[in-house]
């Protein structure tokens, strides 16, 4: 979160690697018990694999794989807010290409039913990594900030309350932007208020708790 750059997010660059969460569930100081005979099972699959494959060869779905991927394709290809949304962003993409590789471990001419869902489970636990390290974080400190404060009034903050948030150091222009991005994300929506003295107040409610 803290070096990820908005540009490496914005430009495509960190959507094409798979967020995978993981901890260790022991300690092994000297490592694991791996045999060679294991390693050759793995590449022995491996190599009976390249064997199959074709490099002109195209792998489609089955029928059943395809009914599968026509019912998930709109919830991958959905679009997701803020940065989680921008990690995401190739969720097609990552599902078809691991559904793909199940398919040709398997020595198979065609993506099945177990490989994509298997891919999908992949994806699934992908996202929720995702998710888990970007929140609902939009990448926009400002932005973020305020909206840190906003979701913790559901009645809603004042723009006076806005940029006492910032101790009255930020330009009122920088304030304006990043109550626009929180309102284009749908997390603010915008509302005049009485001051009680006749003149209208601005307040931003938040629209998700």
């Amino acid at each position: 979160m803290r070096y990820l750059a908005a540009t490496e997010l914005a430009n495509g660059f960190f959507n094409r690697f798979l967020v995978i969460a993981v901890q260790r569930s022991k300690l092994l100081p000297l490592g694991g018990h791996l045999s060679g005979d294991d390693l050759d099972r793995v590449s022995q699959r491996v190599a009976t694999a390249l064997r199959h494959v074709r490099a002109d060869a195209a792998v489609s779905f089955t029928n059943a794989a395809r009914e599968l991927w026509i019912a998930a394709y709109p919830q991958l290809s959905a679009e997701r807010p803020g940065m989680h949304g921008a990690a995401t962003a190739r969720a097609e993409a990552h599902t078809a290409r691991l559904a793909l590789i199940y398919a040709l471990l398997d020595a198979s001419d065609q993506i099945d039913l177990e490989h994509l869902e298997a891919a999908l489970a992949v994806w699934t636990y992908a996202e929720a990594s995702s998710a888990w390290i970007f929140g609902d974080s939009l990448g926009d400190p400002t932005a973020d900030d305020i909206w840190t404060l906003a979701r913790t009034r559901p009645d809603g903050i004042s723009r006076t309350e806005v940029r006492d948030l910032f101790s009255r150091n930020k330009k009122a222009r920088e304030i304006d932007r990043a109550l626009g991005a929180l309102e284009d994300a749908g997390r603010l929506q915008r509302r005049a208020d009485s001051d009680g003295r006749g003149r209208p107040a601005e307040v931003w409610i938040p629209k998700v708790a």
